[in-house]
């Protein structure tokens, strides 16, 4: 494979990064929340939609091949600053199960602000790769374009991983949080303090 790219997201991405989020989180809790029936996908291309046109706190980012530059392989959702950038879902799908949703992300969200208070940060909303093409570094591109800015600006960098995405998590500085650990719904929240460059 040669060597991948980072690119912002377009419009015209937009349906790919649902199909992705299928692919990638097809999990019996995110199917049971986000149940794959074409109106939670159209649910999925508005709220990526909404954040695209409307929120420059949000930032969208793909990984292509050169070869294939219209095939995204993955794909990350990073908030510049969670406290500003409003909702970070539409409301609910009728199809979607709202308590769970609401328990699961909205439990996250008040651990995060719970953690850090009005300390700034960055939030790595999402972060997936696509089945057949994960361990080959395009999860590690994305990671990367956050924590160098965290870096930059002095910033905290904060993600809710699944257990299994933490080793790769670590290798970019992030820590597990001591005083929580893995939560009911099996995320990890952790936390990266902001490194200086030579």
């Amino acid at each position: 494979m040669a060597s991948l790219c980072v690119q912002p997201v377009t419009l015209n991405d937009i349906p790919t990064l649902t199909q992705l989020w299928y692919r990638a989180f097809s999990i019996p809790i995110n199917l049971r929340m986000f149940p794959n029936t074409p109106g939670v996908r159209v649910w999925w291309d508005e709220t990526n939609r909404r954040d695209l046109l409307h929120n420059p706190l949000r930032k969208l980012f793909k990984v292509v091949d050169p070869a294939r530059p219209e095939f995204v392989i993955a794909y990350a959702k990073w908030d510049l600053d969670p406290s500003e950038s409003g909702e970070r879902f539409l409301p609910w799908h009728e199809e979607s199960d709202r308590e769970t949703c609401e328990r699961l992300f909205d439990g996250l969200d008040e651990e995060r602000r719970h953690f850090l208070g009005d300390r700034k940060h960055y939030y790595l909303d999402t972060l997936l790769t696509h089945p057949e093409y994960r361990r080959q570094g395009a999860a590690s591109l994305l990671i990367q374009w956050g924590c160098d800015l965290a870096d930059q600006n002095g910033v905290a960098a904060y993600l809710d991983a699944h257990v299994d995405a933490a080793p790769l998590y670590r290798k970019f500085g992030f820590k597990d949080r001591d005083d929580i650990g893995v939560t009911s719904d099996g995320a990890l929240p952790m936390i990266r303090e902001p490194q200086k460059r030579d």
